[in-house]
């Protein structure tokens, strides 16, 4: 180790500093300029140090993105499911939280999971997590669709989407039975939230009483304000959900100011007409309840959210191991 001429400084070029703790006790202890030369036998040298951190890093970070994976529901939101139900609008892909235009959720998806189920009867509800209120943050929500006595079909059937081909097992009506609430489409307004998550849950039915079955259809006359956890709990179906979806329909705004305007709108099927400040769809329904969703957060923002947290974990554990 020299003294470079007329400075203060001192040029590390000591091989034996390679330990990651001793590095930077000496590196705290007096003004340094470390050379390349120093970087790279620190580098070479350290597997106690940064390799530890490196692999924890990645270790983390593998779990992480599994448990990110696992979730077909928005993140916070229950009743949660970790098997993911199949949605398509006339071959869009609409699963797994992608982001999707209005005008292809216009009509009824077509819906499918991967395994057979073993029930004989379903039910799906679909629910609008990200309705506006006059008291932003705070959203409500409104149910889109309910469809009881689905029957899933015993052979798998190709079906070609944006996402690819895959064989899966398609869930459809074998009769004319009347939707609990029929299927409109997603309509965010020009308020905030802009972005709305749209999200989908099939329910296991086949040991369903009738006084259950008679729970859910009477809930969906309620439209706005609907609470599926609630509605599932009363009607003992909470434990019976096989699978879940959301995409996400964004208003390209501008939003307008949460408290300004009015007006009035009829929803389809089974839904009330309902009229006020604050609309929760586009010419749909205007009603606003009191109930809060959790604050809509991409895929990408909670990934970002996890990489920042996970690396300070991975350096402070690298610095304690190396100690």
């Amino acid at each position: 180790m020299g003294v470079d001429p007329g400075t203060n400084s001192k040029k590390i070029e000591r091989e034996d500093l390679w330990s990651f703790g001793e590095f930077w006790r000496y590196a705290g202890s007096r003004p340094i300029e470390i050379s390349p030369v120093a970087l790279l036998v620190f580098a070479l040298r350290a597997p106690s140090s940064v390799t530890i951190a490196i692999m924890l890093f990645q270790s983390v970070i593998v779990l992480a993105a599994a448990s990110l994976s696992l979730a077909a529901t928005p993140q916070g939101f229950t009743p949660a499911t970790e098997t993911p139900l199949i949605v398509s609008f006339s071959g869009i892909d609409a699963s797994g939280g992608k982001q999707i235009a209005k005008e292809v959720s216009q009509k009824q998806p077509q819906i499918a999971t991967n395994a057979k189920l073993t029930g004989t009867t379903y039910a799906v509800m679909m629910i609008d997590l990200d309705i506006p209120t006059d008291s932003p943050p705070q959203t409500s929500t409104l149910l889109h669709w309910m469809q009881t006595d689905l029957m899933q079909a015993s052979t798998p059937t190709a079906l070609n989407t944006t996402a690819g081909t895959s064989q899966v097992f398609t869930l459809q009506m074998p009769g004319a039975v009347a939707a609990a609430a029929s299927y409109f489409g997603p309509a965010p307004p020009a308020r905030t939230p802009l972005s709305h998550r749209y999200t989908q849950l099939l329910i296991d039915t086949s040991s369903a009483s009738t006084e259950s079955m008679s729970v859910l259809t009477q809930a969906a006359q309620s439209r706005q304000g609907f609470n599926a956890e609630t509605v599932l709990t009363q009607a003992g179906l909470l434990d019976k959900v096989v699978a879940g979806n959301f995409f996400v329909v964004t208003n390209p705004g501008p939003a307008a100011d949460s408290t300004a305007g009015a007006g009035t709108g009829t929803t389809t099927g089974n839904s009330t007409t309902g009229s006020g400040r604050g609309t929760g769809t586009e010419n749909k329904s205007n009603s606003t309840t009191t109930s809060t969703a959790t604050p809509f957060k991409s895929a990408a923002a909670a990934w970002y959210d996890v990489n920042v947290l996970l690396l300070g974990v991975a350096l402070v554990a690298g610095t304690f191991f190396s100690l």
